[in-house]
């Protein structure tokens, strides 16, 4: 049952990565979140605006733009070639992304001391980021 949003997390979170500098999706790492994703920035956040990150993925997404298969390292985005950890793992067109949101605000991770961007996809995506704002914004969060 949770194939179909892991293969749209995927797929937000490698779009995602199209829009970050090299510099930081150098330095970033990745990690899964149910019906989401989790990128993650140590030390120092990216100086990128997350708002701004959310209109851009949306933007492709809204396309209908194609998501193929290159080999074990890339994707084709619309004819465009992305490094990617996971290239089997993916809808076949950005259209076929339901409901992303991301976060706006990076999350520190004080024990780990990395920033988080966080993304989710599919019915209940907006529920968890409000969650996690909610937890947020209580004692103990960055």
């Amino acid at each position: 049952r949770s194939l179909p949003y892991r293969l749209m997390s995927h797929t937000a979170e490698d779009i995602c990565g199209m829009f970050i500098s090299d510099e930081d999706n150098e330095r970033c790492g990745h990690s899964d979140l149910r019906h989401g994703f989790i990128i993650t920035f140590p030390d120092h956040a990216p100086s990128f605006d997350i708002k701004e990150l959310e209109q851009k993925v949306l933007g492709i997404m809204a396309q209908d733009v194609p998501i193929t298969y290159v080999d074990e390292n890339h994707i084709s985005v619309g004819g465009k070639i992305h490094v990617c950890n996971g290239p089997r793992i993916h809808v076949s067109n950005t259209s076929q992304v339901e409901n992303f949101h991301l976060m706006h605000h990076f999350l520190y991770d004080r024990f780990k001391r990395r920033y988080l961007l966080v993304g989710c996809v599919g019915d209940g995506a907006e529920e968890i980021i409000a969650k996690l704002e909610n937890r947020r914004q209580s004692p103990g969060w960055d």
